[in-house]
């Protein structure tokens, strides 16, 4: 029975292929599917089409069987031999291109859907296979939800698209879909009013746009995703805000760039993202992504989240439970997308070692650990060479893991810099002639204890802030 078990549930984790890249291409919906740079996001917009007669439905529906031909085929060749070196890509779609009768660009299409797919898929979905072993649906129902997706790639040196194309006729929008031996149907596209007035400029063929069909498994209608690179605008800000991702907030440190100094900290509370329904879970992710994007307009700072790693974490179980269940990388997704989608710029980094720095801060300035990684997180940000002397770090790690080795001694020979008490030393006799000088800021005379650091004194003079009351939702 157990065996049984672990048999379905693995039937169901690989089940769903075509439902799986439905949701790469639907960021309406889902929200870990939205795609992000440093310029540019891609948004997708939902559309449907209307056919006009029974023999735009057989080209349509042979097109669909095409493509779906294309798609297995592409897959199993790159499995029984692409994957062992024994054929390449190009011989690939030659081969796939001549079984199917389809242009190559329909055929590269058809791969790109299924490059990074697992192996041992079930095209269609394991769902709708047991209702065609239980009879519940016949052989004909079962190949079209089987063959009911078709997906062409933008290209801005073809007009936009080549093969799925948007034009307008007549003051109307229509999808021309190129069905091959130079013949297209003209099919009757409606995008809904508000995604025309933000993003008609993108469809006009000048920018790159890629379009997916889906046929509905009730056969009753067809949705199309109209998926846009859009180019962000970011004016210069002279701040930045730093956030610290916790299980249950998320900590927030303003920065000013040029003086480094703290202009404001904060929290925002997150536990509600716990142990809920999925869409609830959803609204709330974009509640707090709208709250970071208010917090940094309003106070003209770009926004840096902390990149956290967890998928090696291992610990004792209820510590496993409580990081693994963080929607950490949802609430990064779509901080992201809506920051850039507003014009405020945001970037992901990696938050190592600062919660390290965080426990030496907490001491000297009386906050909590986590605003104090908060604080050393916009350090790190800001003035990394202060950041590594307070650290020991050997590199900058970037927006991912670090890139150099930690040198580690257990004898007198081991490197200095990573022995916590004379690195503190060391900087103390630097900054020494600074605080003789009487230049350190604030006015503050320096509180035994502090270790001669310039930095903690500063921060000491900055930490009185009044917070202003915005509109957060």
């Amino acid at each position: 029975m157990m065996r049984e078990m672990s048999v379905r549930n693995e039937g169901r984790r690989l089940a769903t292929v075509t439902n799986n890249f439905i949701s790469q291409h639907n960021m309406v919906k889902s929200a870990i599917d939205i795609r992000c740079d440093a310029l540019h996001y891609e948004l997708t917009i939902p559309a449907n089409i209307e056919l006009s007669g029974v023999e735009e439905e057989k080209a349509l529906e042979n097109l669909f069987f095409a493509f779906g031909k294309a798609r297995r085929l592409c897959y199993s060749l790159r499995q029984k031999y692409e994957l062992k070196g024994e054929m390449s890509k190009s011989e690939i779609i030659k081969r796939v291109q001549e079984l199917t009768g389809l242009n190559s660009r329909y055929v590269k299409d058809a791969y790109a859907t299924i490059e990074n797919l697992p192996p041992h898929v079930t095209f269609g979905g394991l769902n709708n296979q047991r209702l065609r072993e239980k009879g519940k649906i016949t052989k004909a129902e079962y190949k079209k939800r089987r063959n009911s997706i078709i997906y062409a790639r933008g290209d801005k040196t073809k007009g936009g698209n080549l093969n799925l194309r948007i034009v307008e006729i007549a003051d109307e929008k229509y999808l021309r879909v190129n069905i091959g031996d130079r013949k297209w149907l003209f099919l009757k596209l409606f995008i809904p009013e508000k995604y025309m007035k933000k993003y008609a400029e993108y469809l006009d063929g000048s920018h790159p746009y890629s379009v997916l069909i889906k046929r509905r498994d009730n056969g009753k209608g067809y949705d199309v995703r109209i998926t846009i690179r859009v180019e962000c605008a970011f004016k210069e800000c002279s701040r930045l805000i730093a956030l610290d991702m916790n299980k249950s907030h998320i900590d927030l440190c303003v920065m000013d760039k040029n003086m480094k100094d703290i202009v404001a900290i904060g929290k925002i509370n997150t536990a509600e993202l716990q142990n809920t329904r999925s869409k609830k879970r959803e609204h709330q992710i974009k509640k707090v992504a709208h709250k970071v994007k208010n917090l940094a307009k309003h106070f003209n700072a770009d926004v840096f989240i902390g990149k956290l790693c967890t998928s090696n974490f291992k610990s004792h179980r209820k510590a496993n439970r409580m990081v693994h269940q963080m929607p950490q990388l949802k609430l990064r997704k779509w901080i992201k997308h809506i920051c850039m989608k507003n014009g405020v710029r945001c970037e992901e980094r990696s938050e190592a070692n600062t919660t390290k720095v965080g426990r030496i801060l907490s001491h000297i300035l009386g906050l909590d650990v986590h605003k104090c990684s908060a604080i050393a997180f916009a350090l790190k940000l800001s003035d990394f060479p202060l950041f590594k002397l307070l650290s020991g770090v050997t590199s900058n790690e970037g927006d991912g893991s670090p890139r150099g080795r930690r040198k580690r001694g257990s004898s007198p020979t081991g490197t200095a810099q990573h022995d916590f008490r004379i690195r503190m030393k060391c900087w103390a006799a630097m900054m020494n002639a600074l605080l003789l000088r009487g230049e350190a800021f604030g006015g503050y005379s320096e509180i035994p204890g502090i270790r001669g650091l310039l930095f903690m004194s500063r921060l000491k003079a900055c930490l009185p802030f009044h917070m202003v009351n915005i509109k957060i939702w």
